[in-house]
């Protein structure tokens, strides 16, 4: 986590799941455009078991942000991707084999499964997507969603940019979101 000192507000709105839905609650990930810029550009809320052993949902928000120069280095606008990306690749983490790290066959793993999820972002039409509306400060939004084992990736576009959540060993079904105080989740290290 970039930092050691975060502020109140990201800046733009900021979604977790609703309370109660699932506890304890911590900050998974506040990324800058760092080392350029401090400006926020993704924001990951944990809620759940944060092992992966029990139900555990990660709630990303992705900002609409304009392509941007710092000196010699140019970030890329915000897209759907960034959030699609993310999603798929923490569902990923959650179910990954236990491979030794060296292993040709955890290689062989991971190429082929990071292929796939690049495949589907660019692929919002093929069958491994389901469409499931969810609440998010009380309008039903469309999420599309990818299962994969106990796990699943989920995204839908907001007014300011994007929503992406993964989970484990719960149904997506039953989620709520709204707007959320960043300050209320505390950093933990996993």
């Amino acid at each position: 986590m970039p930092g050691l000192l975060l502020p109140l507000s990201a800046g733009f709105p900021v979604f977790g799941l609703l309370p109660g839905l699932l506890e304890p609650r911590w900050l998974e990930l506040w990324d800058t455009r760092r080392p350029h810029s401090e400006q926020v550009w993704r924001v990951c809320l944990g809620h759940g078991d944060a092992t992966h052993l029990g139900p555990r949902v990660i709630v990303t928000t992705v900002p609409r942000l304009p392509a941007m120069r710092f000196g010699e280095v140019r970030h890329a606008p915000t897209v759907v991707d960034d959030a699609i990306g993310w999603a798929q690749q923490s569902m990923l983490h959650a179910v990954a084999p236990e491979f030794p790290a060296d292993s040709p066959d955890r290689q062989e793993w991971w190429r082929y499964q990071l292929e796939l999820a690049g495949w589907l972002s660019g692929n919002l039409d093929a069958e491994d997507w389901v469409t499931v509306p969810l609440p998010v400060d009380d309008v039903e939004l469309p999420f599309r969603v990818r299962q994969h084992g106990p796990a699943w990736a989920a995204f839908a576009e907001t007014d300011g940019g994007w929503i992406a959540l993964d989970g484990i060993h719960l149904g997506v079904g039953d989620l709520a979101l709204g707007t959320v105080r960043v300050a209320d989740y505390q950093p933990i290290g996993v």
